[in-house]
């Protein structure tokens, strides 16, 4: 398993991520199978209205640069961020 430190941060050009391969923002095709795991994570308070229970469920997409020709993937959540995966 990747240790933490060994996971690249995926770096976002609007809302899609952009290619590990040539760093730029080009064309890109979200390919492949998408998976998003299925915990239900109820929304809890604190007493100054932050969640402190936010979702944490594991989102993997594939994509396609059309740029350099490459397919990628990243996983992660919108609680700790996105990491391309290997």
């Amino acid at each position: 398993m990747e240790n933490e430190t060994e996971k690249e941060k995926v770096i976002m050009t609007g809302s899609v991520p952009q290619c590990p391969y040539c760093k730029k923002p080009t064309i890109r095709t979200q390919s492949g199978m998408n998976t998003v795991t299925a915990m239900y994570y109820p929304p809890r308070y604190d007493e100054n209205g932050n969640n402190i229970n936010p979702d944490r469920n594991t989102r993997t997409s594939g994509w396609h640069c059309e740029g350099c020709g490459k397919d990628y993937a990243t996983a992660g959540n919108y609680t700790e961020g996105f990491h391309y995966k290997k």
